[in-house]
């Protein structure tokens, strides 16, 4: 641990491999969001009509469906803390290669 030298002064820390929130959501929310690479974390997402500047990301972390099912997506987890240092985590369903763009959903938030 150290002090601050700046209000910019960036955190080394490194979120725990598997960290799961504090807080689910009961049914993850869509949200838009704005991504420069494909299969990278997004830029931005707007969430409750108010867009969040993503300052870190973390993953993904793919979740696969269950074994005994054939078809259906995989989810790609982020862990991502906005501007205001507030921490989500966001998946997005499907891939880039797919017809159809994939949607990107809020499923929880960090203590």
């Amino acid at each position: 641990m150290r002090l601050a030298t700046s209000a910019d002064d960036c955190s080394t820390a490194q979120w725990p491999v598997g960290l799961r929130p504090l807080h689910l959501l009961a049914k993850p929310v869509l949200i838009e969001v704005m991504v420069l690479v494909p299969d990278y974390p997004p830029k931005s997402f707007k969430y409750q009509g108010r867009l969040h500047k993503v300052k870190k990301a973390d993953g993904p972390e793919r979740i696969e469906q269950e074994w005994w099912l054939q078809q259906g997506h995989y989810r790609d987890y982020y862990c991502i803390e906005d501007e205001t240092g507030a921490r989500y985590w966001i998946f997005r369903l499907g891939h880039y290669d797919d017809v159809q763009q994939p949607q990107w959903f809020i499923h929880g938030f960090f203590a």
